[in-house]
């Protein structure tokens, strides 16, 4: 199963910045016309306003994603306007990092909100009219802290492997009724919240490598889950094949983490 990109409808969420924002512009230039979602509503505008300029219609919305009364009226809008969706990429996070023992209840109540409930809400209200149409494609982007138990990051890696499960669960629930999900896990990407400015610049990847990995999950219908960059991917066997290894690196790991980073929402 694939979608046809031209003429399609594709919703983004935490479309303001980062990762999202260069995803709506690369689905755009397939053909596509987005809808874009996040909190501020002046970037939304700034981008639709590109995508306009180059022929596609961008629809600009408000939208809190810990909020279901927004993701509600998201959807109606959607609705309103385009009378379906066939991709919903589930972009919007916010940064977790930060010794357990450091977090206050508020912290780790947003990070688990905005991480994996918005991603379970958002594809609730969504998916109904995927399946009323027999096709569509739902793209979660969680991280390599999804597969990976990162140190100083508990609540976020407990979010994006609560995110990667997800969406190999509903892709084997839905696979056989049209519609597809992907979980998309990427390494490190420099984002207005994530700036990753402590790490080897080599290590660092641009948002748009990530969004022309979206729109290739999506041309391709490859699911349930997608690893970029590829060559970490592998790397998963030695968590399965070599426990003592694996626990070693992490542990060696988790004695240069810092645990001062305050969180950052995208969107």
């Amino acid at each position: 199963m694939t979608v046809e990109l031209r003429g399609a409808v594709v919703v983004v969420t935490g479309a303001s910045a980062g990762i999202g924002r260069a995803t709506a512009l690369a689905l755009a230039e397939a053909g596509a016309d987005v809808v874009v979602a996040a909190r501020r509503k002046e970037r939304l505008e700034e981008l639709a306003a590109q995508i306009g300029q180059s022929g596609r219609t961008a629809l600009p919305i408000r939208c809190d994603v810990t909020k279901v009364k927004d993701l509600t009226e998201l959807r109606d809008q959607v609705q309103e306007a385009f009378g379906r969706a066939d991709v919903l990429v589930n972009n919007a996070g916010i940064s977790g990092g930060g010794g357990f023992g450091n977090l206050d209840f508020e912290r780790i109540e947003e990070t688990i909100r905005t991480n994996v409930l918005s991603v379970m809400w958002a594809t609730k209200l969504f998916l109904p009219m995927m399946l009323e149409q027999g096709r569509g494609h739902v793209v979660n982007v969680a991280s390599l802290a999804g597969r990976y138990a990162v140190p100083g990051a508990s609540v976020y890696s407990a979010a994006k492997h609560g995110v990667v499960a997800f969406s190999e669960s509903l892709f084997y629930e839905l696979k056989d009724r049209g519609v597809l999900v992907t979980a998309v896990n990427p390494g490190f990407v420099a984002t207005e919240g994530f700036p990753h400015t402590d790490k080897d610049p080599w290590m660092v990847m641009k948002p748009e490598r990530v969004a022309a990995t979206i729109v290739d999950v999506l041309r391709r219908g490859r699911a349930p889950e997608v690893t970029i960059p590829r060559w970490i991917a592998p790397a998963q066997a030695v968590r399965v094949l070599v426990p003592p290894l694996y626990r070693f690196g992490l542990s060696r790991a988790a004695r240069r983490t810092s645990t001062g980073e305050r969180p950052r929402r995208s969107g």
